[in-house]
């Protein structure tokens, strides 16, 4: 049994390698409106096709030097980076969803919503890094795992149909009214992205109304307390518009994985000062 848990947990480290150079590509086309399907893998310096051999996840990068085997130039690092990152993001994913849901037996299409679950939860990845640059989250991943949300409520064994609607209200819906309160009564033009509204209806979608508010509230924290640490260091000027979009994916992942304990602590916290 140890066997096999080890050589699944590298055999979901390797999918993640592969997602990972996958998130790459949609990462840097993406944004720009180019095919994911039709190009091939080229060097975005000199156009020159990538080989096979050149481009194993990971591995390639390190057995290159960092460099295109044809112009030399620089690979930059967050290809590697980005690989690696989504490799542990599937391996943790391995221990903390789908092991403990393999170890009783269940029909094969239980596993389907499992496999949604494991899926939205790694395409916060390149959703992280495109918002970042470019202030966008692609509706080509929003929408279309919203229709799949909303298909796969449907297939025994994950949330049900009022589940997912709820879900769908209480992600999107909450950052609606969050920015119409900005637009009309703090006079803030575009005060929540179409983009972020979006993504929560498709997490809410997936996981369900608790997952979808507890993700809003630690992504407003987290992007709260960032911003003005940047701001107080100086990195970043005060009218500097910070994207909300990572700030969310890592309040998904948090309230994922620690959402149960966060809920417990703040409930006791809560009872103890009742009884104060």
């Amino acid at each position: 049994m140890e066997l096999e848990y080890f050589l699944l947990t590298v055999l979901f480290f390797v999918i993640g390698l592969i997602l990972g150079s996958f998130f790459n590509v949609l990462i840097y086309r993406l944004p720009e409106g180019k095919s994911i399907v039709l190009l091939g893998s080229y060097c975005p310096s000199c156009k020159r096709s990538i080989r096979m051999i050149e481009n194993i996840p990971l591995f390639s990068y390190i057995f290159l030097g960092g460099k295109c085997a044809g112009c030399k130039a620089k690979i930059s690092l967050q290809y590697p980076l980005i690989e690696f990152i989504t490799a542990v993001a599937a391996m943790t994913l391995w221990h903390t969803l789908i092991y403990p849901f393999s170890t009783e037996p269940h029909a094969w299409w239980d596993y389907i919503p499992l496999a949604l679950q494991f899926a939205t939860l790694l395409i916060l990845i390149p959703i992280f890094v495109i918002d970042y640059y470019h202030y966008i989250i692609p509706d080509s991943i929003s929408l279309s795992g919203l229709v799949i949300g909303i298909a796969a409520s449907f297939i025994p064994g994950g949330i049900t149909p009022l589940q997912m609607v709820i879900g769908i209200l209480a992600g999107g819906g909450i950052l609606v009214l969050i920015g119409l309160f900005g637009e009309y009564i703090l006079r803030k033009k575009d005060a929540m992205g179409g983009g972020d509204i979006k993504l929560m209806a498709f997490i809410g979608a997936v996981w369900g109304w608790k997952i979808a508010i507890l993700a809003i509230i630690l992504g407003a924290l987290f992007g709260s307390v960032i911003g003005v640490l940047l701001i107080l260091v100086r990195i970043l000027p005060k009218d500097h518009r910070i994207p909300f979009g990572p700030f969310l994916g890592v309040g998904v992942w948090v309230a994922f994985l620690l959402g149960d304990a966060l809920l417990l602590a703040y409930f006791s916290f809560i009872e103890s000062l009742v009884q104060m």
